[in-house]
């Protein structure tokens, strides 16, 4: 499931207001979030006082239920390396799993981005792949 909801942002124009920043972006049940992805439009927001658009950045989980990814998003100044960023999430995933009798996610391939570009480029190298 994608999820969304409404966050408080602050334009470089220092004008506050409120948008809509995706948190969740399942390409299976929504593909053509995917598409947004890669053109770009995921995050995208404009102020209501300047028209600056700009992207927000935040921490966006990408998961892709076919092919069985799992990619953590982080911001790009995330002070954590990328290995302990993906040591955090494959604990995180051996907790959920002990405590579920359903293993949901059993041959998932997790990985670990910081920024949205990383991940946009790797999907597009790997196209074939995803």
């Amino acid at each position: 499931m994608s999820t969304c909801q409404i966050y408080d942002v602050e334009c470089r124009c220092h004008a506050e207001f409120q948008a809509k920043l995706w948190d969740s972006i399942n390409v299976t049940k929504n593909p053509e979030l995917k598409e947004k992805l890669l053109n770009g439009e995921v995050n995208v927001v404009i102020c209501p006082v300047c028209g600056l658009m700009f992207y927000v950045e935040k921490f966006v989980l990408y998961h892709d239920e076919k092919k069985k990814f799992m990619f953590y998003v982080y911001t790009r100044d995330c002070p954590e390396t990328r290995d302990d960023l993906l040591s955090k999430a494959l604990k995180d995933y051996a907790t959920l799993t002990a405590k579920s009798e359903c293993d949901f996610l059993s041959n998932y391939n997790f990985n670990v981005f910081k920024g949205m570009d990383e991940l946009v480029f790797f999907i597009k190298q790997n196209e074939e792949l995803l």
